[in-house]
């Protein structure tokens, strides 16, 4: 299955606004998308947060994190390294359940982390 794939059916089974591949440097590499959603901008500004996790983690003397969830009124946004210096960003409502979002990352991880190493 293709990376384009594996996020259009994250976006429909988990009901994600958005569900993007960025790399670290805020570049869009891949995404499914809800329509008028700036997917760019946003994953833009989600994984510039994958910065101030580094630096808490070396702080904490603890390796990389896994991933980062942040709760708004009306959204979810959730970041997960993938190594290779890519990012998952999912963006789904604010009433989205947490878990359900965390265990879809954790279940696709590898799926997406082999398709980024082909990258």
């Amino acid at each position: 299955m293709a990376v384009g794939e594996v996020l259009q059916q994250l976006r429909a089974e988990y009901g994600c606004d958005l569900a993007a591949l960025v790399g670290v440097d805020g570049l869009l590499i891949e995404a499914a998308t809800a329509e008028g959603l700036d997917a760019e901008s946003v994953a833009a500004n989600a994984v510039s947060g994958l910065l101030m996790m580094e630096a808490l983690g070396r702080e904490l003397q603890e390796t990389a994190a896994r991933q980062a969830l942040i709760e708004f009124a009306d959204h979810v946004v959730l970041v997960a390294p993938l190594g290779g210096d890519v990012a998952l960003v999912l963006v789904a409502s604010g009433e989205s359940n947490l878990g359900r979002l965390r265990l879809a990352v954790r279940r696709i991880r590898p799926r997406l982390e082999a398709e980024v190493a082909a990258l």
